[in-house]
């Protein structure tokens, strides 16, 4: 697991970010992220202007090195931009102090890395309760909603099997589960069929068309056709040297 994925996962949630309910899910305004490498300057992600309204399932296409990754981080405050600003369902994220961030963010957003960055040691469900550990633990109601979420993606036989003996499939859904043990309104997921067969592929169209359908905005980055040009998806951007091209 990198770093800063273990660091977002333990940080605490937020106890008061503000949600507008008139607001755009995720607004980005003219966002850029540059990386300085000595006296190299690297621009990931080039001036990005985007709105992607509630209850929306989108999907960043783009090869490899065209930013899309990046740009998702950015999307969901994971990153912050070297310019311009992100808000998430009306709250600007971007120029907040690393703690308010952080607070905001996991009450808002829920993030299912490519390397799905669970824990190798601990069960299923330890890894779904954890983003909650920094807050003194789960609740009783929110062991009973871990379950539930379990029992949803097929996975409540597994509740006590440690990660390292779960098949791939079954790891990538207990990472969803943990991604919305907080219940966020916006869920973020990168390359999430990636190294799947057919099959799983469609099981995980159908699992984000249902979250969609349900309320949720979803925004997922592939270079996969069989996710990009899925009846499901609502919209589709096409990113290139870090910039949306088409879409």
């Amino acid at each position: 697991m990198t770093h800063e994925a273990a660091a977002a996962i333990a940080e605490s949630p937020s106890d008061g970010a503000r949600v507008l309910d008139d607001a755009p899910a995720i607004e980005a305004r003219a966002i850029s992220k540059r990386y300085e490498d000595g006296t190299r300057r690297r621009e990931v992600v080039s001036e990005v202007s985007l709105v992607v309204p509630r209850g929306a399932l989108w999907v960043l296409r783009g090869p490899s090195g065209s930013g899309k990754t990046t740009l998702l981080g950015l999307l969901g405050a994971m990153i912050t931009p070297t310019s311009g600003e992100v808000l998430v369902c009306g709250e600007a994220l971007s120029r907040l102090r690393d703690h308010h961030r952080t607070r905001a963010r996991r009450r808002l957003v829920g993030f299912v890395f490519q390397e799905l960055a669970l824990v190798p040691g601990m069960t299923l469900t330890e890894n779904v309760l954890l983003p909650l550990v920094p807050s003194g633990g789960a609740t009783a109601a929110q062991r009973a909603h871990a379950a539930a979420l379990l029992e949803r993606f097929g996975l409540s036989a597994f509740a006590e099997t440690r990660i390292e003996r779960l098949s791939g499939g079954e790891r990538q859904r207990g990472a969803v589960a943990r991604a919305l043990v907080n219940e966020p309104p916006v869920l973020l997921l990168d390359e999430p069929t990636a190294h799947l067969d057919a099959a799983r592929v469609i099981d995980v169209v159908a699992m984000l068309a249902a979250l969609r359908d349900e309320g949720r905005t979803i925004v997922a980055t592939t270079h996969d056709p069989r996710l990009a040009e899925s009846a499901a998806v609502d919209r589709v951007l096409d990113l290139a040297d870090g910039r949306v091209v088409a879409g």
